[in-house]
């Protein structure tokens, strides 16, 4: 290859290259931002299209939920109306029911009372004359009955002493008496510890004697 062949790229040549390269970059750089302009247009009428249908449709369901939330309401109210006239209805009945048992109460006591006073009057005319039948048989009463008072009670003090010393007898007896079964178990303790003394006494004995005796010992 020849050397005049070859293209020799001065200063100049390659500052134009350059500012072809920038003005290159620059018309793709506003390619892409009308590319993005149209598409945030597009994405903006598509927004508002479905902000259109949006408010079409909560239009309707207005229209349509409105009329039903206001029957709603006057269903309930007229239900509550019910409600509370029943309620009063059952208020009146409780309280003509209460009336009539007050008045059938009040008419049981009125009746209750006017068999009862009667009654009581006559327990009390009674009490009053026994204590003046009572009253009068003690003032009828002859003079000796204070020598009859005198006499019962001298025989009530006769019986108390008697009594009084019953006893102290039956609680000196026992005590006698136990002691005497006490006394017995000692004597007896005590034979029998001597017979004991005695019958080894007896036994050494007549081992004593039995070997002074036997020919081989």
């Amino acid at each position: 290859m020849r050397l005049w062949d070859q293209k020799v790229e001065t200063p100049e040549a390659a500052e134009n290259g350059k500012d072809e390269m920038q003005l290159e970059e620059q018309t793709q750089d506003e390619d892409t931002t009308e590319t993005e302009t149209e598409t945030e247009t597009e994405t903006e009428a598509e927004a508002e299209g479905a902000d259109g249908t949006i408010l079409e449709r909560t239009e309707s369901v207005k229209a349509k939920l409105v009329p039903q939330a206001e029957k709603q309401i006057q269903d309930e109210k007229t239900g509550i109306k019910e409600a509370d006239r029943a309620i009063q209805e059952q208020t009146q009945d409780d309280e003509t029911e209460a009336e009539g048992a007050d008045g059938a109460i009040l008419k049981r006591s009125e009746s209750v009372k006017v068999k009862l006073i009667p009654q009581a009057e006559k327990q009390i005319q009674d009490e009053k004359t026994g204590i003046k039948e009572a009253d009068r048989a003690i003032q009828e009463l002859p003079a000796n009955a204070e020598l009859a008072g005198v006499k019962i009670q001298a025989w009530w003090r006769g019986t108390l002493v008697r009594r009084t010393l019953l006893l102290a007898i039956l609680s000196a007896w026992t005590i006698q008496s136990w002691w005497k079964e006490t006394k017995s178990r000692l004597q007896g303790r005590k034979l029998h510890d001597v017979m004991r003394c005695r019958l080894r006494v007896l036994h050494l004995h007549l081992k004593a004697t039995s070997r002074y005796w036997l020919p081989g010992s």
